[in-house]
C-alpha cells in the first residue's frame, strides 16, 4: 500500500535565516572575521589536546593562534519564527585542517531550517590533522552550548528563547561524529 506521508526532501515551511559567529578576527576565512552576528571569546583546548612543538608554530603562524586561545566558530541557519526550536549541532570529519569543511553543511542547514530546526555546523578545523584529539573535539561543542544557552537566555539576543534546550541533536561526519 502507498503511504500518505509528505515527501522528507521537500522544503518545510519556515523561512531560513542564516548567521555566522566567531572571534570577529579570523585570519583565514572572512565570514568568521567580517560576516559575525556574535563575537565569541576564545577558549583554552590545550589540555585536550596535543599538538607537537614543530607542528605549533606552524599551526600558529597559519591560523593566527595557538591551542590556549581557539575560536568558537560556527555557521548557522535558523527557521524564521518564535521558536522555541531544536538545535543540531553538526562537526565536520578529520582531513587537511587547510581545506574548511565547515561550509558543506550549508544544503541540511537550509532544508532543517526550513522545517523547524536550528542547525550549527562547528568549525573544528584548526584541531584536523592532529591525534589525540577526540576530548578537544567534545570539549568545544560543550562549549558552543554553553554559548547557545546564554544566546537564549539573554533578553537582547535575536536568539532569546528561540532555542528549545530541552531538545539538542549532535551529529557529524567521520571523526566528527
Amino acid at each position: 500500500s502507498d503511504l500518505s506521508a509528505p515527501n522528507p526532501s521537500d522544503a518545510g515551511p519556515y523561512k531560513v535565516v542564516h548567521m555566522y559567529y566567531g572571534s570577529g578576527n579570523d585570519k583565514r576565512r572572512a565570514v568568521y572575521r567580517d560576516s559575525v552576528t556574535f563575537k565569541t571569546r576564545p577558549v583554552d583546548i590545550s589540555p585536550y589536546v596535543t599538538v607537537p612543538p614543530v607542528a605549533a608554530d606552524d599551526r600558529k603562524r597559519f591560523w593566527g593562534f595557538d591551542m590556549k586561545k581557539v575560536p568558537l566558530n560556527a555557521r548557522v541557519w535558523y527557521p524564521e519564527g518564535a521558536g522555541p526550536f531544536p538545535l543540531v549541532l553538526v562537526v565536520h570529519g578529520n582531513h587537511n585542517p587547510e581545506d574548511f569543511s565547515d561550509p558543506g553543511y550549508g544544503y541540511l542547514g537550509e532544508h532543517l531550517a526550513s522545517r523547524g530546526f536550528i542547525l550549527a555546523s562547528i568549525d573544528e578545523n584548526f584541531i584536523n590533522g592532529l591525534s589525540g584529539e577526540n576530548d578537544g573535539r567534545a570539549w568545544l561543542l560543550l562549549k558552543h552550548l554553553q554559548e547557545w544557552k546564554r544566546w537564549n537566555d539573554s533578553t537582547g539576543s535575536p536568539l532569546f528563547h528561540k532555542v528549545d534546550m530541552d531538545k539538542i541533536a549532535l551529529m557529524g561526519h567521520s571523526r566528527g561524529g
